[in-house]
Parts: structure tokens; sequence; C-alpha cells
């Protein structure tokens, strides 16, 4: 067999047809909750999948061992656009997320999931430790977190702040801890929590928080989203109301139905049915990415898989928590299924490096 065909035979067809799927689902949807905005997000969606599948073929084309070259300049550059973003950012909905390009918004908070994977997976490659990481050798991890985490929080941007945490959490589950570390970690994690609520929360944020203890608090103002959400996803049953015949998003009741809120329409119209499908589709692309890892060919590799999946994985719990009202309200969106440029293409181009990865898994 040639050297082409072998590289086609190690190609991942399973997950380019998952992402696929997924892109089908949310062209579907978006042109559903179209009608309750008036306008096509949908058509501009389409072309943002388009770039993003030329980003995925393009990342997965070179070689991944190239690429972690540049993680330090990417980082670098993803910190730099997170500190313009708090000079000259701009203001939306009260917050500073967004660097306006005249033709284009490109938000650096979602760039910076990419980086810390990459960042900490090239931190563990060199620094391997057989016998487990004691709490001196996660000082310089908790610093290339800590730097991005303390100006997203700044913007203020909850939801990708928890990500970032939530992520590098995941990816240090991949290795093996001094037992003092492990104690030392969750003694840490104790004292930040009540200090975060106090010092690190903005007063909305909070207000969404409590929303969730009590769910008729303040309907009308922070707990109003969340309420919506859940009627929505309530009144789809079973097989849901039909394409276009949703009329939560329909009526304007429920805001933010292509970005933050994009399950409910689903689940509004295709039903309990519809949404199974979308987190079985979910869970292929993250197991898909586990068993990346585990037949990575070095330790850069399944780091950079486990964060991937980790990154879909509380991508996915935090959206449908909040859309559930089972979590506050964050604006983290829902992975290639929400409206956005900057969100679609982060995620193709973290599937160009499932992709890359699982394809030189072996030597040609």
């Amino acid at each position: 067999m040639s050297h082409f065909g072998k590289a086609i035979g190690r190609i991942d067809w399973l997950q380019i047809l998952l992402v696929l799927a997924l892109c089908a689902v949310s062209i579907y949807n978006l042109h559903s909750s179209a009608r309750g905005t008036g306008r096509s997000y949908h058509i501009d969606q389409l072309w943002f999948m388009g770039i993003g599948l030329v980003l995925m073929a393009a990342v997965a084309a070179v070689d991944y061992r190239n690429l972690q070259r540049l993680v330090p300049l990417f980082y670098v550059g993803v910190v730099l656009s997170l500190v313009l973003v708090l000079i000259v950012g701009k203001v939306v909905n009260g917050s500073k997320r967004w660097l306006d390009l005249g033709f284009f918004g490109f938000q650096p908070s979602e760039l910076a999931k990419l980086a810390v994977i990459l960042t900490l997976a090239g931190w563990f490659q060199k620094n391997p430790r057989p016998g487990g990481y004691t709490l001196k050798d996660l000082v310089p991890v908790a610093l290339l977190v800590g730097i991005p985490m303390f100006l997203i929080i700044n913007e203020p941007d909850l939801g990708h702040t928890l990500m970032l945490l939530f992520i590098s959490g995941s990816m240090l589950a991949y290795e093996r801890f001094d037992r003092r570390a492990l104690v030392g970690l969750l003694v840490m994690g104790l004292i930040a929590a009540p200090l975060m609520w106090q010092f690190g929360l903005r007063d909305y944020q909070r207000d969404r928080i409590l929303t969730l203890v009590d769910g008729r608090a303040d309907r009308l103002g922070s707990g109003w989203h969340a309420a919506q959400s859940r009627v929505a996803v309530g009144s789809g049953q079973l097989l849901g109301k039909g394409h276009g015949e949703g009329t939560q998003v329909a009526g304007g009741f429920l805001p933010e139905s292509h970005t933050d809120f994009a399950f409910a329409n689903l689940a509004e119209e295709q039903g309990f049915v519809g949404g199974l499908l979308l987190l079985g589709i979910y869970l292929g692309i993250i197991l898909n990415a586990l068993r990346s890892a585990a037949m990575a060919r070095d330790r850069f590799g399944g780091h950079v898989c486990v964060g991937v999946a980790a990154l879909i994985f509380w991508q996915v719990v935090m959206n449908m928590g909040m859309v559930l009202n089972l979590l506050p309200v964050t604006g983290v969106t829902l992975p290639l299924l929400s409206y956005g440029g900057t969100s679609v293409w982060t995620v193709m181009v973290a599937m160009g490096l499932l992709l890359n990865i699982h394809l030189r898994r072996t030597v040609f």
C-alpha cells in the first residue's frame, strides 16, 4: 500500500462524520431560531463552518510535533489579546469580551481554552514525574492557567474562567500526584471558594447563582432566561413541536436563542428524542477523543486529546445545565450548535488537533 493510502486509512473518519453531523444539526436549528430574531443566522453559521472545516483540515495536515514549537508564541499572543480586551475591548451587555476588528468581532477568551490545553500539554511533555507531581511542581501550572483566568474574570466572564479551571483540572487528573499534593489542592480549593464568592464575582453573577436556590426569585430579572428556557425544553415533551413550530423563540420570550440557549430551541422543536440524539453526538466525539489519547504516540498528544475531550464535555455540561436551570447563566455556548464565529473556529481547530494526533499515532 502506498504512503498516501496508509495515511487515508489512518484518518479518523468517525470523528469527521460526527463533526459534520453536529454542523448539520446546528444549521437546521438556527434556521428555525431565525424566525424569532429576523436575522439569517444559519447563513452566517454556514460560512463560519465552511471556514472552520478548512481550519480543521489545515491543522490536521501539519505534524503536531511541528505545531508544538509554536505553542509558546500562541500562548503569549492570546494573553496579549486578553490584555487588549480589557483596554480597548468592545462592551457588550456590560462586559468587555470582544476585540472589534472592524469587519469582525473576535473573542480571545475562546482561544484561551486552546492556549491552556496546548501549553499544559507541552509542560507535561517536558516535565515528566513518574513518581507523581508535588505541589511545588504545580506552581508553573498554576501560573500558566492563572494568568488567563485572572484576565478573563476581569472582563468579567465567569463562564470562560470556569472553563479554563475545569479543563486544566481534567488534564491534571490525567497525571499522578503525591498524596500531600492532592490534600493541598483540596484545602486550597476550599479556601478559594468563599474568597471567590466575596471578591471575585460581580453582584449580577451572585444573583444568577442565587436564582438556582430559589427558582422563583426575580423571575422577571436575573431568572428570566432560565425560566423561559425551562418552559421551552419542557414543552417539547417526547418528540417536539416540529421544525419551526416552537413558540418560545417565535414569540420572543427566549433571548439569545441562537447562542447561549440554542439547545432550548432544539429541545422545544425536536423534543427529548432530538436532545438525546444531540447528546449522543457529543458523547461520540468525547469518547473518540479519549480513544485518541490512549493511542497517542507521546505525552503531548495524549494531553491535548484529554484537554479537547474536557473542552467539549464541560461546555456541554455548563450550557445544558444553564438551559435546564441546574447551573447559573454564564454565557458558555454549546460547541458548534451555538451561533458564533470565534467559538466555531475554536472547536474546529480542536477537532483538527484530534485528527492530527490520531493520524500520527504510529510511524508511517
